[in-house]
């Protein structure tokens, strides 16, 4: 992308700038969004739905995240507990910087 220098226009320049932007920004917008609808329109024909069958169960129901059993708890605090996936909880760290084995922590199964 080039660098343009625009500290010396006027503000008419600038304002006449600014329109041609958001002109090109809009027939961008416009030219991504009919390429998107093409896309998902072709999706739809070869998965045998309509698309307003699609449509009905993306709004009835959202997508539903996993919920992962905890695998850990806190010795001393057992309401924290930790699965032991993503980043480790402070009381994590805090048990094995003081040289505290992780294993101590698993909660029976």
């Amino acid at each position: 992308m080039s660098n343009v220098d625009i500290s010396n226009l006027s503000v008419a320049e600038l304002e006449k700038l600014k329109g041609s932007i958001d002109s090109a920004i809009a027939n961008r917008r416009d030219g991504e969004l009919l390429s998107l609808r093409e896309a998902i329109e072709d999706m739809v024909d070869r998965s045998g739905f309509t698309l307003e069958e699609v449509i009905e169960v993306m709004q009835a129901r959202p997508a539903k995240k996993r919920i992962v059993k905890a695998k850990y708890s806190n010795p001393n605090n057992p309401e924290q507990t930790w699965s032991g996936r993503g980043r480790k909880p402070g009381w994590v760290e805090e048990w094995i910087s003081t040289g505290h084995d992780l294993n101590d922590c698993l909660i029976p199964e």
